[in-house]
C-alpha cells in the first residue's frame, strides 16, 4: 500500500496520478504501516513507517536539515536524462549541494536533483521537484510543441514503479490495457467537408484548384509523390464542372470508403452542428473559413447508416469550447438527429482555453477529444491515457495524438510519407510499451484528390493490425477508461507463493475484461539483491469483475 502526504492544492492532482498508476495507496494515516510512503510537504519522519520514503518538492523539507543538505532553487534544468530517456520537467526544480556522490541517484546536466539515503532499514529518496504539481500542469496547460513526442507523465508513472520495485517491494496494477490486447485504437474523423458541390466559387474550391494543379509538381520535384497522384488530381480539377453539374460523383464524399477499408474497426466521425457558422473568439486571419457548408440534418440518413455499421457519431464543436450554452445547443442538435443525449465532442481547429474542459461539462458532454496539437503530432498531455481534467468531475478527455493535416500540411509538419510512418511508428511502440489509446484523426475528404492521402491510411491500418490493438470508438474507448476507474482495492495481501484480492467496483459488464498485473522483486542466485539493477518479474491476469480472487505466483 502507497500513503500519501501531500498539500491541499494538490489533492486532485494526486486522486488523478494514481487514476492512472492504477495500484493501491491512500492517504497517508498516523499510526499505520505501509510500503512505500510519498510527501511533498514538511513533516518529520522519524514516525513514519515504511520500507521506501520518497520525499518530493523544490522547497526545504525538514529531513534536509536534518541532513544538512542544501537547496539550490535558481536551478535553469528543464530537462532530465535518465539512461536513454528524456523527462522534461516543467514547474520549480531545485537541485541538492554538499551531498555524497555515493548518495546521488539522479542527475540534470551535472546536478543532483535526486539522493538516496539509507538510514537503518528505511530507504530515502529524496527528488527536487513535486511530481503531484507536474501532473497538474500537463493534464491542464499542457507540454509545448518541442516535447510532444514525450510521454512525460507516463515516464513519471514507471519511474515510480522502478523505484519501488528496486527497493525489492513488489506491486500490484491495473494498467491502461485491456484483456487480451496491448492497448487501444481510436480511429476518428472530422468532417470539415462532405461535398465539393457545397463549395462553388469559393475559397475552398479555389484552393483545391491550386493544389490540384500545382501541388504535385512540388512533389514530384522533392521525390515525395508519383505521376498517379499527379494524373488523379488534374482528372479530378477537369471534372469539377461535372460536379457542379450532379453528372458523376462528388469525390470528397469518401464514407462510403472510409466504410470499406475500416469495415471491422470502429470509427467516431465528428460532424458541425450549425451550416455557416464561423464562430464567437476566433481571432486568426484565416477566421472566415471556418464555417461549414453542408446542414447536418440534410446528413440524417448518412449519420444513422454509420452508426448501423457499428461507428459512433460526435459533436465537431464550434463555441463550445467558451460558452456552454453554445455548448448545449451544438449537443443538442446532433442529439436530435440521432436520438442520442450522451455525445463526445472535438472541437473544430481545436479551439481551447485554460476553462474550456469546465465549459464542455458544464454543456453536459460525456467526453472530449480535443486536447492535441494542430502544430505536431504526439502527447499534448504527456499521456497514453484517457484522463480526467483539473478541475472537472465528469468529464473525461480521451487524448488526440496523429492528424493527417498535422503530418502533411506544408504549413505544420509538412513530412514525407516515409518520415511520417516512421513518426507514426514511434507513437506505436509508445502504446505497445505503456498501454493507453492511439487516437488518430483522419478527416473525412482526406482519400481524395487533392490530397490523396488513402494509401498511407491504407498502410497505418495495415501496420497497427500487426500489433494486438483494440479498435474502438471514442464513446467505447472512454467508457472503458471509466470501468477502471471505478474499480478500487480493499485489500491486498502478498504471501510466498499467491496474491490474495479484494477489489470492488460498481461496474458489471468489463468488456473486455481488465488486467490485475503483479509485478515481484527477484533475487539472484548468489542470494544477493542488487538493487541498483532492475530486477522483478511481471504477469498478468484477466479480470471481469470477481469481489475476491487468489492468484497464485
Amino acid at each position: 500500500m502507497i500513503g500519501v502526504i501531500a498539500k491541499e492544492s494538490d489533492f486532485e492532482a494526486v486522486d488523478e496520478f494514481f487514476q492512472l498508476f492504477k495500484t493501491p495507496w491512500e492517504f497517508y494515516e498516523d499510526g499505520k504501516e505501509y510500503d512505500v510512503v510519498i510527501i511533498n510537504k514538511g513533516k518529520k519522519i522519524e514516525k513514519i513507517n515504511a520500507k521506501l520514503l520518497l520525499i518530493f518538492g523544490h522547497e526545504c523539507m525538514e529531513f534536509d536539515c536534518s541532513k544538512n543538505i542544501l537547496l539550490d532553487a535558481n536551478s535553469t534544468i528543464r530537462l532530465l536524462r535518465i539512461a536513454e530517456i528524456s523527462l522534461p520537467i516543467y514547474t520549480q526544480i531545485s537541485t541538492f549541494k554538499n551531498v555524497s556522490h555515493d548518495n546521488v541517484f539522479l542527475v540534470g546536466d551535472s546536478e543532483v536533483i535526486g539522493l538516496k539515503i539509507q538510514d537503518n532499514s528505511q530507504k530515502v529518496l529524496r527528488i527536487g521537484y513535486n511530481l503531484f504539481e507536474e501532473v497538474s500542469y500537463l493534464l491542464s496547460k499542457g507540454q509545448p510543441i518541442e516535447n510532444a513526442l514525450i510521454p512525460t507523465l507516463e515516464i513519471h508513472i514507471a519511474l515510480l514503479k522502478k523505484w519501488i520495485l528496486d527497493t525489492g517491494i513488489p506491486l500490484i496494477e491495473i494498467p491502461p490495457i485491456p484483456a487480451g490486447y496491448d492497448f487501444i485504437i481510436c480511429l476518428t474523423h472530422d468532417v470539415d467537408f462532405v461535398n465539393v458541390r457545397n463549395h462553388l466559387f469559393d475559397h475552398s474550391m479555389w484552393g483545391f484548384i491550386y493544389r490540384g494543379l500545382f501541388g504535385p509538381w512540388k512533389k514530384i520535384v522533392k521525390g515525395e509523390s508519383s505521376n498517379s497522384h499527379l494524373l488523379q488530381n488534374l482528372k479530378a480539377v477537369l471534372s469539377l464542372p461535372l460536379v457542379y453539374l450532379g453528372a458523376i460523383k462528388d469525390f470528397w464524399f469518401q464514407f462510403d470508403r472510409y466504410l470499406e477499408i475500416e469495415k471491422n474497426l470502429k470509427s467516431t466521425y465528428f460532424f458541425i452542428p450549425f451550416k455557416n457558422k464561423i464562430g464567437e473568439r476566433v481571432f486568426c486571419r484565416n477566421a472566415v473559413h471556418r464555417a461549414s457548408k453542408y446542414d447536418v440534418r440534410d446528413l440524417e440518413e448518412l449519420l444513422k447508416n454509420l452508426i448501423n455499421e457499428g461507428n459512433e457519431v460526435g459533436v465537431h464543436g464550434i463555441d463550445a469550447w467558451h460558452n456552454a450554452d453554445s455548448g448545449y445547443q451544438e449537443k443538442k442538435r446532433i442529439s436530435e438527429i440521432m436520438g442520442e443525449s450522451n455525445l463526445g465532442i472535438r472541437m473544430h481547429w481545436l479551439l481551447h482555453d485554460n476553462q474550456t474542459f469546465q465549459t464542455l461539462e458544464k454543456a453536459g458532454y460525456h467526453y472530449d477529444s480535443t486536447f492535441g496539437y494542430n502544430e505536431t503530432a504526439g502527447y499534448r498531455g504527456g499521456t497514453t491515457q484517457v484522463f480526467r481534467p483539473i478541475g472537472v468531475k465528469n468529464l473525461l478527455e480521451l487524448p488526440l495524438h496523429i492528424q493527417d493535416t498535422t503530418l502533411f500540411y506544408t504549413s505544420r509538419m509538412g513530412l514525407s510519407e516515409k518520415k511520417a510512418m516512421n513518426l507514426c511508428e514511434k507513437l506505436i511502440s509508445d502504446a505497445s510499451f505503456y498501454g493507453g489509446v492511439l487516437t488518430i484523426n483522419w478527416h473525412q475528404r482526406s482519400l481524395a484528390p487533392e490530397r490523396l492521402w488513402g494509401d498511407f491510411y491504407l498502410r497505418l491500418l495495415q501496420k497497427l493490425q500487426t500489433k494486438r490493438p483494440w479498435f474502438a470508438s471514442a464513446g467505447q474507448a472512454v467508457e472503458w477508461f471509466r470501468k477502471r476507474r471505478a474499480v478500487f482495492f480493499d485489500e491486498v495481501q502478498f504471501t510466498e507463493n499467491k496474491v490474495c484480492l479484494s477489489l470492488r467496483s460498481d461496474e458489471n459488464d468489463m468488456q473486455p475484461p481488465l488486467l490485475v498485473r503483479i509485478h515481484r522483486p527477484l533475487i539472484d542466485k548468489s542470494g544477493n539483491n542488487d538493487l541498483s539493477i532492475p530486477m522483478w518479474n511481471s504477469f498478468d491476469v484477466s479480470w471481469s469483475g470477481e469481489r475476491e480472487i487468489e492468484i497464485l505466483i
